[in-house]
């Protein structure tokens, strides 16, 4: 997982990779951290992050299923779409960041 460091106000901060979306948006390295990514939305919960079918815990839907909403709608759900942001210039994807495939049912 790489990590990002932006200069603000002269002092470097480190970003972590949300797993749902991509971006480099979190303060504290994944897994279990419960940062929220304000891109996305998603709550970075570690028995999420090592199970990704997982519904519950800090989030309603499973990992695999946030991806696909971002993907979709820009939310890790529908309900949090009034409360993220689009990523901007100063935002950066981690390159080797992959959603999961979908989940054949």
């Amino acid at each position: 997982m790489l990590v990002s460091s932006i200069l603000n106000s002269e002092v470097m901060m480190v970003r972590y990779t949300c797993p749902c979306c991509g971006y480099q948006t979190l303060e504290e390295e994944p897994p279990g951290t419960y940062d929220i990514c304000r891109i996305c939305f998603w709550e970075n919960d570690g028995v999420q992050f090592d199970d990704p079918d997982y519904e519950g815990g800090a989030n309603t839907v499973s990992l695999r299923q946030a991806q696909q909403n971002y993907i979709q709608f820009g939310a890790s759900e529908r309900l949090f779409c009034d409360d993220v942001r689009k990523p901007n210039k100063h935002d950066r994807k981690d390159p080797d960041w992959r959603p999961f495939s979908s989940k054949l049912t």
